[in-house]
């Protein structure tokens, strides 16, 4: 995605007690649907093209798209619905992600709302080797839904506020400045000064709408009808120390994979050394999970390599031998010195 940091941020607000229904209304009850510069020649030829893109040779992606969503549908619509937002918003992950948790992009964007490390930081979001939440739907989620909100009241336009997500809201006001400096800030400036933005940024409102109409009845344009992933239910416990995922789903009796997807934010599957870090586990099983945990030897609780350092050795090279960054490599071991590296003393070896 590759957003700025530029406006300012907005704190989250709790979630509420009452989960809203699953569908917000109709197209009325949403100001970017409604915008009638969703119906300019040049969006609607673009929104076509890309129906057709999903309805061919993308339909197969498109459907796991939908059937993904329906793990973190709910808790979105519910974060949208205690910041007033256009219902809509909640298929916006489709385009920057496919729903899917783990997304990267070439640029170095990450997560279902595709943040850049530096745009993350600055929202608040962990950013590590071992730990990143841009990852994590539950931290990046609110996060995304603040920024959004702080763009639309910058902007004053849900057209204007979405091109500043995908393209920056910097550049954005530099255009702005050079090619509308004295116009009223609106859906309709968005198409005037749409043909100065980058391609991409240009072509990310039609690709939204056409996400949209396709997600709401995607039957009606032919695509197969799946059922969707059921919410993800949990508790949140608290692992103090290094452990690995193998470790911490056996003490909540549970499958690794399934721990995986709960948290998806633990890059290599391991918590990291001389800090707490809350883990999700299946709901119902927090409540066993902590004595369970505590009866396993701190020495078991990684399952990882394990690698004695040899005379000559350096951490970069012990790094490459195992194909993981140095990055991931020093913050597995945290205690180690790499410029005081000892003969004899044993590294984590984190999975790639």
């Amino acid at each position: 995605m590759g957003v700025e940091a530029r406006s300012p941020d907005i704190p989250a607000r709790p979630l509420p007690r009452v989960r809203p229904p699953r569908e917000f209304g109709d197209r009325l009850s949403d100001p970017i649907l409604t915008s009638p510069w969703a119906d300019e020649e040049g969006i609607v030829e673009r929104v076509d093209w890309w129906l057709d893109y999903w309805q061919t040779r993308a339909a197969d992606g498109f459907v796991r798209a939908l059937v993904r969503m329906g793990r973190y549908e709910d808790y979105i619509d519910a974060e949208l619905a205690v910041r007033g937002l256009p219902p809509s918003l909640r298929y916006l992950p489709i385009i920057e992600a496919g729903y899917y948790p783990r997304a990267d992009s070439p640029a170095g964007a990450a997560g279902l709302w595709q943040f850049m490390p530096a745009t993350a930081r600055w929202l608040g979001i962990e950013v590590g080797p071992l730990v990143d939440q841009r990852y994590d739907p539950y931290v990046a989620t609110p996060k995304a839904l603040d920024y959004l909100a702080g763009l639309h009241e910058q902007f004053g336009s849900w057209f204007l506020a979405l091109a500043a997500y995908n393209g920056g809201p910097g550049r954005l006001e530099r255009i702005l400045a050079e090619h509308g400096p004295d116009s009223r800030r609106s859906d309709e400036l968005f198409h005037r000064i749409r043909h100065r933005l980058p391609y991409e940024t240009r072509d990310f409102i039609p690709k939204y709408l056409a996400a949209v109409r396709l997600a709401r009845d995607p039957t009606a344009f032919g695509l197969a009808d799946h059922p969707r992933e059921p919410p993800q239910s949990f508790d949140v416990v608290t692992v103090t120390g290094a452990a690995s995922i193998d470790v911490i789903a056996g003490a909540a009796g549970a499958g690794e994979e399934e721990l995986r997807l709960l948290n998806p934010h633990l890059v290599l599957g391991l918590t990291p050394a001389g800090t707490a870090t809350a883990v999700r586990v299946p709901r119902g099983s927090g409540t066993s999970f902590e004595a369970r945990f505590a009866a396993i030897p701190e020495r078991d609780r990684v399952t990882f390599t394990h690698h004695r350092v040899n005379p000559g050795e350096t951490l970069s090279g012990i790094a490459r031998n195992y194909r993981v960054s140095l990055r991931a490599l020093r913050a597995a071991n945290p205690e180690v010195e790499p410029r005081l590296l000892q003969i004899g003393a044993v590294l984590v070896i984190p999975r790639t």
